[in-house]
Order: C-alpha cells, then structure tokens, then sequence
C-alpha cells in the first residue's frame, strides 16, 4: 500500500455524502430512552414554570435551568406539582437554593408542600 492510497480508495468510493447521521426523530427517540427528557413535574417560581428531574422528601432538582432567577442560599417560595410512582407533592412550598450548575438548580425544602 503506497503513501496516497487512501486517496484513491476515498475517489472510487460511491458514497459521496459520507458517513449517515441520524435523523431529528431518531435522536429525539435516543435522548428519552436514556432519560434525559423524563421529568417528574413541574415547579413555579414567580412567572417562571421549570421542569423537575428529581424530587425527594429533601428538595428537588430543576434541570434544565437557564435563568438567573434564584442564586446559591436564596430562600425562596413556589407552587410544586410532582409525582413518582404513588407518591405525590402539590402546593406551595419554601425552599434554600443548594447549588446552581450551567443546566442544574438543586434546592432543599424548609416548608414542604402537601403529600397527596
């Protein structure tokens, strides 16, 4: 094999286009079967609504978080509407901002919401 062999191989080729991508629909399928778009409700603060990943008797996470809303320590107050399996958390609620990320907010409770 000489030197620009892989040039001649490249020019013979009939696949001009090169290699496939996926479609818009197949990674849209790809991204919630690994669960990055799952959520378990919905958190509202101020005018703002924002997507829970997460929830547990502690606090939640809101991801994606792209606001400037709240900042780490800030107390705050929302409206909460989540569930996971039988377990389910509506109404207003307080919280402490524990850690703000690029995507990411994670809060723990100081007044939880109602268990329904």
């Amino acid at each position: 094999m000489g030197l620009f062999d892989f040039l001649s191989v490249r020019a013979g080729s009939k696949n001009k286009k090169g290699p496939s991508r996926p479609t818009k629909a197949q990674g849209i399928k790809s991204v919630k079967a690994k669960g990055k778009l799952e959520s378990c409700g919905i958190v509202k603060i101020d005018s703002f609504t924002f997507v829970v990943k997460d929830y547990n008797l502690k606090g939640f996470i809101i991801e994606p978080y792209d606001k400037d809303v709240l900042v780490k320590s800030q107390r705050f107050r929302f409206e909460i509407d989540v569930s996971k399996g039988n377990h389910k958390m509506k109404g207003p609620a307080e919280a402490v901002v524990t850690k703000v990320t690029n995507n990411a907010l994670a809060a723990a409770f100081t007044i939880k919401p109602f268990d329904h």
